[in-house]
């Protein structure tokens, strides 16, 4: 949405204040913990909705809570996926069946870094609740032994649970996956 003046964009939003709602994009960049070119992506890619008043960029507030809400039925999705691969017994998954049950594709770069920031919350949540990690579920694809892919080490040694100079990576995945079946999996 454009507004040449700024008595142009206060009329509008005397008539719809919730969905002219603006914030500056540093802002949003700090909330959505992404950079400020990040956020002018978003807006240019039309992922977050634009309000410019005169040559000033806005991000309108109803978009940015309608990607959190989004992200929340993403993440909601993604952790009952695995829930119900614990409830039956699976051990372990590939990213491409989560990533098309939320309508993400294995092929697309952003798809890719959001599936990553779904696995991250719900790891982050489930380490919270109950000391496991539930993305030790999902592996990449390779020949051989499979494993979760680099986000999760990431996550696990940042949060003292993994030490790649003491265990070894296939082991903790073993370990680590009966443990999640044990906490999540029936009584």
């Amino acid at each position: 949405m454009k507004f040449d003046t700024v008595a142009d964009y206060l009329e509008a939003y005397r008539s719809d204040a919730y969905n002219l709602g603006i914030l500056p994009i540093p802002l949003v960049a700090e909330y959505l913990d992404r950079s400020a070119p990040a956020v002018t992506a978003m807006l240019k890619a039309g992922s977050l909705a634009e309000i410019t008043i005169g040559k000033n960029r806005f991000v309108q507030t109803a978009s940015v809570l309608e990607k959190d809400d989004a992200e929340a039925k993403d993440v909601a999705e993604v952790r009952e996926y695995l829930m119900d691969m614990i409830a039956r017994g699976e051990t372990a998954t590939f990213y491409e069946p989560i990533m098309t049950a939320i309508g993400l594709t294995t092929s697309t770069p952003a798809h890719r870094t959001r599936i990553g920031a779904i696995l991250d919350k719900i790891s982050r949540d489930s380490h919270e609740e109950k000391g496991v990690v539930l993305s030790v579920l999902v592996h990449r694809k390779s020949a051989g032994t499979t494993r979760p892919g680099p986000g999760f080490w990431g996550m696990v040694e940042s949060e003292g649970l993994f030490d790649p100079v003491e265990q070894d990576k296939d082991d903790f995945v073993k370990q680590h996956t009966k443990l999640v079946l044990k906490k999540y999996g029936k009584k």
